[in-house]
Parts: structure tokens; C-alpha cells; sequence
């Protein structure tokens, strides 16, 4: 293996113009807590909803066939523009829902559509990005591209998630396949595995 690590931004990095929109629409709407692993759509009863997630973290899958996209930290607005996908919630996390409609008449009233244009540049580019690691050419670009997403979730998340697990709910590569380059990254000193966790990156090289 030869090569320089990957560079590319993480897509579970928190979306930088978020936190201005939650705070601004947080009056709209009723905050409700949800426990972990609560499923919620991005359309009810035919009506197309936006998920406003003030604190806690959620993983966004596709709709399609229930692959997780990515898992995002609160604050974070989904269904502005997405409604093929639905989110689980990763912890107990605190979430408000409003309809499109909604959402959009107060960006309009509350002078919010350059802070919201902002927004959807970013989630564009991180389906863009996500739409890209997925069709790598090799299942080892594939691996890397997921290691890395891994290494930037939150310490308490890497603790309950082994990383063939995480691999595995986020692509459509085989548990053998998964397992065989993560041994090898493992013997060549590139990563750090206790007990299937992932404790450190050391270097992830562009080619297998």
C-alpha cells in the first residue's frame, strides 16, 4: 500500500450554517425528546416535513433501501430540499417538526433565505461527496472513505460501534471483504482496532 491520506471533508461535520437557522426557527415549533433509535420521516400523512434536531445525534438513511447516509450532530435541519431519506436517532436527542411550508414562510418572515441558501449549498456538496465515496472504483477506496467519516464522530459513538458494523450499515461491501482489508490495515500499522473499535488512524494510504 502507497499513497497519501484522503482529504476530502468529512460529511458528519456539523453543518456550519445550522446553528443560526435552529435557533431562529426553535420558537416555531414544539420541542420534543426522543430516545435512541427512533425512526422518523421526512413526509407525514403525504406532507413534506423538515426535522429540526437541537441536541443529541441522528443517522440520516436512504429511503430506498435503508442505507445510512451519515450521522450528524445536533443542530442540524433535515428536509429542506430531502425527502428521500428518513432519520434514526443515535442517542436520545431533542427534535422539532415543521412542514415545508412552514419553514419556508418563516425564512421568509425572519429575512433567513441568505443563511438557509447557505445551508443547502453545504448539504448539496456533502450528497455530492457522499454520492462519490460510495461509487469509488475499489471496495478499499470505499473502506477509507468510511474510516476516516468514523474518525470524525463523536469519542462516545466510536465506543459502541465496531468499525466492520459502521462499514457495513453504510455500504453495500460484505462483512468477509470488510474484515479482510481491515486486518490488513491493522498489521501494516495504518490503524489502531481494540476490540473491533477504532482507536486511531495512523496514516490511510490512497492505494491498496
Amino acid at each position: 500500500m502507497d499513497g497519501k491520506s484522503l482529504d476530502t471533508p468529512a460529511l458528519n461535520q456539523p453543518f456550519p450554517w445550522a446553528k443560526q437557522l435552529v435557533e431562529s426557527l426553535a420558537p416555531f415549533a414544539p420541542i420534543r425528546s426522543y430516545r435512541k433509535g427512533i425512526r422518523l420521516g421526512l413526509i407525514e400523512n403525504g406532507v413534506q416535513v423538515c426535522r429540526i434536531i437541537h441536541s443529541g445525534t441522528i443517522e440520516v438513511h436512504r429511503s430506498s433501501d435503508g442505507l445510512l447516509i451519515v450521522t450528524l450532530p445536533a443542530p442540524g435541519i433535515l428536509g429542506l430540499g430531502v425527502h428521500d431519506a428518513f432519520i434514526v436517532t443515535a442517542e436520545t436527542s431533542k427534535v422539532s417538526t415543521l412542514t415545508v411550508e412552514e419553514l419556508q414562510r418563516h425564512i421568509s418572515e425572519n429575512g433567513l433565505w441568505e443563511v438557509a441558501a447557505q445551508h443547502m449549498m453545504v448539504v448539496t456538496n456533502k450528497l455530492y461527496s457522499y454520492s462519490k465515496q460510495l461509487s469509488a472504483p475499489t471496495a478499499y477506496e470505499v473502506i477509507r472513505n468510511q474510516l476516516r467519516e468514523l474518525s470524525h464522530e463523536p469519542a462516545h459513538f466510536r465506543e459502541h460501534v465496531t468499525i466492520e458494523r459502521y462499514i457495513r450499515d453504510k455500504t453495500h461491501l460484505s462483512r468477509s471483504s470488510i474484515m479482510k482489508i481491515l486486518a490488513e490495515l491493522k498489521t501494516g500499522g495504518y490503524i489502531v482496532i481494540k476490540d473491533g473499535r477504532l482507536c486511531e488512524i495512523k496514516h490511510l494510504p490512497a492505494k491498496y
